[in-house]
């Protein structure tokens, strides 16, 4: 029998916030939103040089947050960071993920706090475990898909995984399909934009949506022709490059702006820059969502689209114009980051699913 004040308590690390919120099995019970002045943030060299300065809010706000409840919490989950490549599920914190993590082997990135603020907050609850859940880096990317044409020179597959995988298991719940068996074309769509196949509950290949591949988002590069590549490294220093690639590109370069509404506007001002702009990425990800489909083998039983992005109402209608006829479209808007959080969690609290061991 469940209990209801059993909970998991989530950590959401990003640039300028923290999100914490406490889940029970069955719905959202509480959350909180911690935000972080960018002045405060800039004495730090590296994103988990921040680790204290956060802990001491998050634990604060999280002993105010249950003292108002009669709650148990039975485990503790934070967002996974950027750390080597390795297959999707719910993880054991240990000592050596926490290491990559705090060290951003593969990336500094403020998710990489995720696993360490979980660590550090299972010991204030003397709990022996905490718990990460499809980390940015985590894919079953089949052997084929890593093929990228130059020996030496492997695809990468960062992606949102967290909320990908979650949304796949209510579209294959909706559709009375076993999550095990469905199979989908998936697009993230935000300030970063990963595309990817879902088969068997597992993604099996995804555009790296940090730097390199798939359609240009608000204010990244994605997929460039190698020659302007080549020319654009022989330009800058290599720091320049990839700010310019990850963060200064896309939407934001072109127009200004890095919020769709705000690329509305312009065309509804008459800027015709911004129409062909905004074709474009519409164009873009309709190709890519197009590519995973006949990498399926056109046997998709949905298209889902989901992120920010969703929320838009006309970009789903110009976007489905051009997908709409290949399978079952769906729209789940927004990233679900802490609900997927919560549930993978619970799925290993529970025995329905195995922990993993990085």
């Amino acid at each position: 029998m469940m209990n209801a004040k059993e909970i998991v308590v989530v950590i959401n690390p990003g640039s300028t916030s923290t999100k914490i919120a406490l889940y029970n099995r069955t719905e959202l019970l509480d959350e909180m939103t911690t935000r972080h002045l960018q002045k405060d943030l800039d004495r730090f060299e590296c994103v988990t040089d921040q680790f204290e300065y956060r802990y001491k809010m998050v634990e604060k706000g999280l002993d105010e947050m249950l003292s108002k409840k009669e709650l148990k919490v039975v485990g503790i989950v934070g967002r996974g960071g950027i750390v080597k490549p390795l297959e999707g599920g719910t993880y054991r914190i240990n000592q050596a993920f926490l290491e990559d993590a705090k060290m951003g082997k593969y990336g500094d990135h403020a998710s990489n706090l995720g696993s360490m603020l979980a660590n550090k907050l299972s010991k204030h609850f003397n709990l022996n475990e905490s718990y990460t859940v499809d980390p940015v880096s985590a894919g079953n990317i089949v052997e084929k898909a890593r093929i990228s044409g130059v020996p030496g020179i492997e695809r990468n597959r960062r992606g949102h995984p967290l909320n990908m995988k979650m949304t796949a298991r209510k579209i294959a719940l909706q559709q009375n399909i076993p999550y095990e068996v469905a199979k989908y074309v998936i697009a993230h769509l935000g300030g970063g934009i990963s595309i990817a196949t879902v088969e068997g509950g597992k993604i099996t290949d995804v555009n790296d949506a940090l730097m390199g591949m798939g359609p240009f988002s608000p204010n990244r590069a994605g997929a460039i022709p190698t020659r302007g590549i080549m020319d654009l490294c022989y330009s800058k220093p290599r720091k320049e490059v990839e700010q310019q690639l990850s963060k200064n590109s896309g939407l934001k370069a072109y127009l200004g702006v890095d919020d769709l509404r705000d690329v509305f506007k312009l065309i509804g001002a008459g800027n015709e820059k911004a129409k062909l702009v905004y074709e474009a990425f519409v164009y873009q990800i309709a190709k890519e969502i197009g590519a995973y489909h006949a990498a399926m083998k056109c046997k998709a039983n949905g298209i889902i689209i989901t992120g920010g992005i969703a929320y838009s109402d006309r970009f789903i209608a110009d976007l489905k114009e051009y997908v709409g006829g290949l399978t079952d479209f769906f729209v789940y808007p927004g990233e679900n980051e802490m609900e997927a959080l919560a549930e993978g969690a619970f799925r290993v609290i529970d025995g329905k699913e195995v922990a993993l061991e990085y």
